[in-house]
């Protein structure tokens, strides 16, 4: 009986942690406009009892978890697993979400070139937002040991995290791929930033050598997002410079390193765009809505899967 009672009070726990503080989201407003899906109202925020949420303590009476938070791109959460599930593997605890269903989009895998790089961040920011300062209040996990990983859409939106939480509320933040056009990067960061390429991601470019860490798109493509730190696309968007070209990330790199912002850079021969994917395709083109057809490298090869998840490891291990 006492077992019985004792189990009881762990799910009571649990289901307290994982529930408290709902947020119900009413659906965004979708519209169609040239092709695309944009939003015409405001996104939602982060709801810690939507059915996509997945906070994965691992807990014990013994020892509270670093955690880690995953932010997917254009696939939504699915981006994210193979990270997210490597992190529980070595100790961590996880967070993951789906900013695409949080926002009411339940078809979005069958129309997901018909959302813009803009109107994904404009969703996913404020929902990865809210994800760090709801964990931030968790006591099941070690709250000052939080990281943020993103991958690609996702990976421009923790970019600019890291402008808003210092170190004592996010120790680091991993931005892999992240893309040129949408809500751009920040003026300054407050807390310790990496940047992940593979070598082979033009993702997303029109031109083949179109290389991730290389590649510019155009001002109008970029856009405002409340709430988010002041960055570089101030004088390059819709209604600034329009027909001008962003700086591409090499280039944003070299300006923190200049200002002695706490930043590196990884590179990785033998990869491309995602490389937790277990897609593996170095010669991939698709097309948009519009009709452009773009290069769409991805996966890594197992050396160096390998590899980034030791080097992740071993950055994590060298955090104070």
């Amino acid at each position: 009986m006492k077992k019985v009672a004792f189990i009881f009070c762990l799910v009571f726990l649990f289901s307290k942690v994982a529930f408290a503080g709902c947020l119900p989201q009413s659906k965004t407003q979708i519209v169609k406009q040239r092709g695309y899906f944009v939003l015409s109202g405001n996104p939602a925020n982060f709801d810690p009892c939507h059915s996509s949420v997945e906070f994965k303590t691992g807990w014990n009476s013994k020892e509270k978890k670093p955690l880690v938070i995953g932010v997917g791109g254009g696939g939504g959460k699915n981006d994210a697993k193979g990270a997210m599930a490597f992190f529980r593997d070595n100790g961590f605890a996880t967070l993951e979400f789906d900013s695409y269903e949080m926002n009411g989009i339940s078809d979005y895998k069958q129309n997901i070139r018909a959302y813009s790089n803009p109107t994904r961040q404009r969703m996913i920011f404020p929902i990865a937002v809210g994800a760090v300062e709801w964990a931030l209040k968790q006591d099941v996990i070690d709250n000052t040991r939080i990281y943020v990983w993103g991958i690609s859409n996702g990976a421009t939106v923790v970019a600019n995290i890291a402008a808003l939480f210092d170190k004592k509320q996010v120790k680091a933040v991993f931005s892999e791929a992240p893309t040129n056009a949408g809500m751009g990067m920040p003026d300054n960061l407050k807390t310790s930033l990496v940047l992940i390429f593979g070598k082979k991601d033009n993702y997303g470019s029109i031109k083949k050598d179109g290389w991730r860490w290389l590649d510019t798109t155009p001002c109008f493509k970029n856009i405002s997002i409340v709430g988010a730190p002041t960055g570089n696309t101030t004088v390059c968007n819709s209604n600034s410079n329009r027909q001008s070209f962003t700086e591409n990330h090499n280039s944003w790199f070299e300006k923190q390193k200049n200002k002695k912002a706490d930043i590196q850079i990884w590179f990785y021969e033998d990869a491309a765009h995602g490389i937790f994917n277990p897609r593996l395709d170095w010669n991939s083109t698709r097309t948009t809505p519009t009709g452009v057809t773009f290069y769409s490298n991805e996966g890594a090869t197992n050396d160096v899967k390998e590899k980034y998840k030791k080097d992740l490891l071993k950055y994590i291990g060298n955090q104070k």
